[in-house]
């Protein structure tokens, strides 16, 4: 293989491993504002809490997921790539979020705290 040759897979394999390196479970990515409730073979239930600036780091949420909104909050989610969008939860709003890679920051005034219902796939569950 020649050395440009080389250097393309090298590139494709840093590309990959920058990839894989951005699906972070949140607890372990962003575990200053992100605990574990309950775990079991069917469900993950995360309490999760930013203070009024803070920053959840960049994670995976590899599931879609149920956010219930604790308080109101209102964030900003930066995915890679670059792109940016902002959203506003009222206390006691229930949403569904499909599966994501996102750090979050908290825009509100107040802290903002989310409970995610995590399910897990039933059929990984019955192994």
């Amino acid at each position: 293989m020649t050395t440009s040759g080389l250097l393309a897979v090298g590139g494709l394999l840093l590309l990959a491993a920058a990839g894989a390196g951005l699906a972070q479970d949140p607890v372990k990515a962003a575990s200053a504002t992100h605990k574990v409730l309950l775990e079991n073979e069917r469900v993950r239930v995360l309490d999760i809490h930013v203070p009024a600036g803070g920053r959840a780091l960049t994670h995976t949420h590899p599931t879609g997921y149920v956010a219930v909104a604790m308080t109101d909050c209102h964030m900003r989610f930066s995915y890679p790539g670059g792109k940016v969008s902002e959203s506003t939860l009222h206390a006691g709003e229930v949403v569904w979020r499909d599966p994501v890679t996102h750090s979050v920051e908290n825009l509100g005034p107040g802290e903002c705290h989310v409970l995610n219902i995590e399910p897990k796939d039933a059929q990984a569950a019955k192994k």
